[in-house]
C-alpha cells in the first residue's frame, strides 16, 4: 500500500470482499510470481474475511445506525456542491477562499470529522460578508439554508462517531483478527500492482481506488468505465 495509507475500520471487510473477487480470479497466475499464493493461501484469506465479516454481524446496531456511512457520505456530496456556488460568489467577491478550499478539500477525500471542524470558522466568515457575497449573486437565503445543511452533517456525523466507537470497541476485542485480515489484504494489493503495472486489473489491487469505487455504488451512482 502507498506510504500513509489506512483503511478505515469499517472499510475492511467490503475492501476484503471486493479484493477476494479479484484475488479468487488471478490466484493462479499471481503464483507463477507469488509463490505463496497457493490454493491453501487463497482458503485461508477467504476464511479470515469470513471470520471477520461474522464478527461485524455481532453489532448490535439500530437501522439509523446502520445507514449512518451511507447517509454521512451523501450529505457531504451535497453540502459539497452547495459550496460550489458559494466559491462562486467568493471569487466574485473578491474574498479569500482558503478555508472554503481547505473544507472542500476534506469533503473530497471523506474527512467529514476535519471538514465540520473547520465549517463553523467558514460560516461564521460567510454570515460576516453576506451582504456583499449578495451583491455578486447570492440569494438572500443562501446563508440560512446552508447553515441548516451544515448542521445536519454536524449532527450525522456525531452519530458516525457513535458507530465507530461500537466499532472501535468490537476492533480492540478481536484486534488481532483484523491484523490478520489487514496482512491478507495490503499482501494481495502490493503483489497484484506489481503483477499488473500497466494493465487495467492494477486498479482492482489500488486500494485508493478500490474505496473509491465502493463509494460511488454506496451513493447509488453509476462507476466510471476504466
Amino acid at each position: 500500500m502507498a506510504k500513509g495509507f489506512t483503511l478505515r475500520l469499517e472499510e475492511y471487510v467490503p475492501t476484503g470482499t471486493f479484493l477476494k473477487t479479484s484475488f479468487t480470479r488471478d490466484r493462479a497466475t499471481l503464483a507463477t510470481r507469488f509463490t505463496e499464493f497457493t490454493t491453501e493461501y487463497e482458503a485461508a484469506f477467504i476464511a479470515q474475511l469470513t471470520k471477520v465479516t461474522k464478527l461485524e454481524q455481532t453489532l448490535k446496531l439500530t437501522e439509523k445506525q446502520k445507514k449512518v456511512t451511507e447517509t454521512l457520505y451523501e450529505k457531504a456530496d451535497l453540502v459539497n456542491k452547495e459550496f460550489n456556488f458559494l466559491s462562486f460568489y467568493f471569487k466574485r467577491a473578491g474574498l479569500d477562499s482558503g478555508i472554503l478550499t481547505a473544507v472542500k478539500k476534506d469533503l473530497d477525500s471523506k474527512n467529514i470529522e476535519g471538514a465540520c471542524f473547520k465549517m463553523e470558522g467558514l460560516m461564521q466568515y460567510v454570515a460576516e460578508n453576506e451582504t456583499v457575497l449578495i451583491s455578486k449573486g447570492m440569494a438572500a437565503g443562501f446563508v440560512a439554508t446552508l447553515e441548516a445543511d451544515v448542521e445536519d452533517l454536524s449532527a450525522k456525523n456525531e452519530l458516525q462517531n457513535e458507530v465507530m466507537n461500537i466499532k472501535g470497541q468490537l476492533h480492540r476485542d478481536n484486534a488481532s483478527e483484523y491484523k490478520k485480515l489487514y496482512a491478507y489484504i495490503s499482501t494481495i494489493a502490493a503483489a497484484g500492482k506489481i503483477m499488473y503495472d500497466g494493465d487495467g486489473k492494477a486498479g482492482e489491487y489500488t486500494l485508493s481506488k478500490v474505496l473509491s469505487r465502493m463509494r460511488i455504488i454506496k451513493s447509488g451512482k453509476v462507476p466510471p468505465s476504466e
